[in-house]
C-alpha cells in the first residue's frame, strides 16, 4: 500500500474534525456536557493525577499509554476518562464506576455519552442509531482496557448479555503487575510519583480531538517538564522509545501540540529543514528539541482550535 502524503493526512484529519463538528449536538457537545456532569456532581478536582508507570516504563515492557495508541478506537481516551471519573466520584469506593452502558434517565451519564466519533463509512453504518454506535465503541474500549497487557479495568467474566458494563471495577493505573493480583484503584497521593493533567484537558475537549499519538506525546512532556527544574525538558530518541514507547512518527506530532498552544518548542537553531545541521560534517552533535508546558492553551474549546491548526497547516 502506498504511503499517504502529508497533504492527504492533513485532509483526512480536517475531514474528521469537520464530521465531529457536524455531529456535535449528539457527539462532541454531548460528551463535554457528560464530563461536566461527572465533575460538577463530584469532588471537582482541578487536575487529574496519573500514576507515573501508566505513562513511563522503568522496565523493557512498554507502559499502558503506549500500548493504547491506535489510529482507530477510543481506548486511550476512555482510559483517561475513567481516571477522571474515579477522581470526581464522591464516596469511599472510587474504583467502582457505576455507569450504565446506555443511561436510561436523561440526567444520568452513560458510557455511550462519553464517546465522540466522526461518521462511520461502510455497509450498514448509516442505519445504526448514534447511541448504538457509541455504545459499541464504549464496549470495545472497555474490553481493551481490561486486556492483560493494560489491566486498567475489570469486567465480569463471562460477560452477561446485559448489564456487564454497568459496574466497571478500576485497577490501580500502574500497569500489569509482575506478581500477584491487580490492586483496586485508590485516589493517587499528589506527593507521590504522579503527573498532573489540568481538568480543562477533559472539560474543554482535548481528550477527544487530539489523536492518540498526540495525547501520548503530551503526557510524556507533562511528565518530563514536571521533572525538569527549571523547564525546558528534553529527551533523546532512544530514551523516548525505551521509557515511553513513543516512535519517531508519533513524536513528530508535537507540532500539533505546539501550534494548538499546549506546548512550547525550542528547536535547535542550527538544524536545517531537511534534518541536517551546521557542523555535522565536523562531528558536531545537534541539540535536542526543548519543550515547555503552556497550560493556558487548555482553557480554549479544543475543537475550533484544532480545526484552525490543521486548516492553517494545509494552507501553508
Amino acid at each position: 500500500m502506498a504511503k499517504s502524503t502529508r497533504a492527504e493526512r492533513l485532509q483526512r484529519r480536517l475531514s474528521k474534525l469537520d464530521a465531529i463538528k457536524e455531529e456535535s449536538a449528539h457527539g462532541y457537545d454531548k460528551a463535554l456536557a457528560a464530563l461536566e456532569v461527572l465533575w460538577t456532581r463530584g469532588r471537582q478536582p482541578t487536575q487529574v493525577l496519573i500514576r507515573a508507570p501508566f505513562v513511563e516504563s522503568l522496565t523493557d515492557v512498554p507502559p499502558p499509554v503506549s500500548r493504547l495508541v491506535n489510529g482507530r478506537g477510543h481506548a486511550l481516551g476512555v482510559g483517561l476518562i475513567t481516571l477522571m471519573a474515579a477522581q470526581c466520584k464522591k464516596g469511599p469506593a472510587p474504583h467502582v464506576l457505576d455507569l450504565e452502558l446506555t443511561s436510561k434517565a436523561h440526567t444520568d451519564v452513560g458510557w455511550d455519552d462519553l464517546i465522540v466519533s466522526a461518521s462511520e463509512a461502510g455497509p450498514g453504518s448509516a442505519s445504526r442509531p448514534v447511541r448504538q454506535k457509541h455504545a459499541g465503541s464504549a464496549r470495545h474500549a472497555l474490553r481493551r482496557l481490561a486486556a492483560p497487557d493494560v489491566s486498567l479495568v475489570q469486567l465480569p467474566q463471562p460477560l452477561p448479555a446485559k448489564g456487564g458494563y454497568d459496574n466497571v471495577h478500576l485497577f490501580e493505573d500502574s500497569g500489569p503487575r509482575a506478581l500477584g493480583h491487580p490492586v483496586p484503584y485508590t485516589l493517587p497521593d499528589a506527593t507521590r510519583d504522579v503527573l498532573a493533567v489540568p481538568i480543562d484537558f477533559f472539560l474543554k475537549g482535548w481528550v477527544y480531538v487530539l489523536e492518540d499519538a498526540e495525547i501520548a506525546t503530551y503526557l510524556m512532556y507533562r511528565r518530563l517538564c514536571a521533572q525538569s527544574h527549571p523547564m525546558p525538558a528534553h529527551i533523546s530518541a532512544a530514551a523516548r522509545k525505551a521509557a515511553y514507547g513513543i516512535s519517531q512518527a508519533a513524536w513528530e506530532t508535537h507540532w500539533v501540540l505546539n501550534e494548538a498552544g499546549l506546548l512550547g518548542v525550542e528547536p535547535d537553531e542550527h538544524r536545517r529543514a531537511d534534518g541536517t545541521f551546521d557542523g555535522q560534517s565536523d562531528g558536531a552533535v545537534p541539540r535536542r528539541h526543548r519543550f515547555t508546558l503552556s497550560d493556558a492553551g487548555l482553557a480554549s474549546d479544543a475543537l475550533p482550535v484544532l480545526w484552525r491548526v490543521i486548516d492553517e497547516r494545509m494552507a501553508g
